[in-house]
């Protein structure tokens, strides 16, 4: 079946008999033609054209979620229109449409990129080893995270074009921070089709920023959904060469994680936050961590317990043997560097009662966490 409309603005959509109206919320401003190929319950036949107004569109017709909850739509394929012939090359399905009917704003976010950066301390000396690069987007007054981001990005065929200007965009906004210690890059494996290729803007922006590039890691995210482990490795090891770091994510989430940390050796580890989330010390879990914090130490890996944010949770890390720990209760992301906040953050979880009875045999924790300067 398909669907052309001439509707500048449509803002309902709902499946009624062998009608497929489409949610675009203003954002299609020319002719489509939806071409629902994969509805079991319409065969081919002529097209059904509609030339009215949104308003007589939402008076007609219910919502486009109650189309959604027949699961044969989630494969129906829309396709643009240009000079009255179909693109098929941005063929996509409808959920995606939708997406992207809900995301107008992702295109002009690629411009915005704003970056935060949240320390990360060394649990033994107190001393700040580096930051990590969180990336945002300032649209007006909107402030995107990187959550909306990377949900956006797909529909509007970004993902890629987002990723690398993501990696930029960190490397030059953190270039000053470099000097006090390391900064952690996020980026997605899957978009690097060919790290010979994929990376050499990431490395241009290294150099023109001036960038020591032992200073970066460059941290993998969602490692458990990326079952390529050959092309993984290639990054990692691309990134080596340039005298680069690397990190892997969420230690212990996946069965796949210790497959990853063995066979990839990564500089550093992220633990999975949900790992020490309200931890005590007679808490079943400490027994997991610790005994992923000594199987990462005898493969020579750094671990960074990660969403820190109560006393309890700081002693515990730090007693069980993590090397490095970051979370709000150290220190927030911010786009400038607030010490005083910082410092003030720091002192009030140094204040509470600190557990330190974890049964950990690595030695006495320190836990005086000085702010970064």
């Amino acid at each position: 079946m398909t669907f052309s409309c001439d509707c500048e603005h449509l803002d309902s959509a709902a499946l009624s008999g062998d009608w497929l109206l489409f949610s675009s919320s203003g954002h299609v401003t020319k002719r489509l033609t939806w071409l629902c190929g994969a509805a079991q319950r319409h065969g081919g036949g002529p097209g059904w054209h509609f030339t009215g107004s949104a308003e007589q569109l939402s008076a007609q017709f219910g919502a486009i979620s109650e189309a959604l909850k027949a699961s044969e739509w989630a494969q129906v394929q829309v396709l643009p229109v240009r000079d009255g012939q179909p693109l098929y090359w941005q063929a996509a399905t409808l959920p995606q449409w939708l997406t992207r009917a809900q995301t107008t704003w992702f295109p002009e976010a690629l411009s915005h990129l704003k970056v935060a950066f949240q320390p990360v301390f060394d649990l033994r000396s107190g001393a700040v080893f580096g930051f990590e690069a969180l990336i945002r987007a300032q649209v007006g007054q909107r402030l995107y995270g990187a959550g909306e981001l990377l949900g956006a990005a797909p529909a509007h065929g970004g993902l890629h074009l987002f990723d690398r200007q993501a990696r930029q965009a960190a490397i030059r906004q953190g270039a000053a921070l470099t000097k006090s210690g390391n900064l952690l890059i996020n980026f997605m494996p899957g978009v690097v089709y060919d790290p010979e290729v994929c990376l050499n803007t990431t490395f241009a922006a290294c150099r023109e920023s001036g960038i020591d590039p032992a200073r970066l890691i460059f941290e993998v995210v969602e490692t458990d959904h990326f079952p390529d482990l050959e092309l993984l490795r290639s990054v990692l090891d691309r990134y080596r060469r340039e005298g680069m770091q690397v990190a892997l994510d969420d230690l212990g989430a996946g069965q796949s994680s210790l497959m990853y940390l063995e066979a990839l050796r990564p500089d550093l580890v992220k633990l999975d936050k949900s790992l020490l989330i309200g931890i005590t010390p007679d808490d079943p879990r400490t027994a997991l961590v610790g005994a992923l914090i000594r199987y990462a130490h005898e493969l020579g890996v750094q671990v960074v317990a990660e969403g820190l944010e109560t006393a309890s949770e700081l002693a515990a890390a730090t007693a069980l043997g993590a090397d490095l720990g970051q979370g709000y209760g150290l220190g927030r992301p911010t786009f400038e560097r607030n010490l005083a906040a910082e410092a003030a953050a720091c002192q009030q979880i140094q204040g509470q009662e600190q557990p330190s009875n974890y049964g950990s045999d690595s030695g006495t924790a320190a836990l005086s966490i000085t702010p970064p300067t």
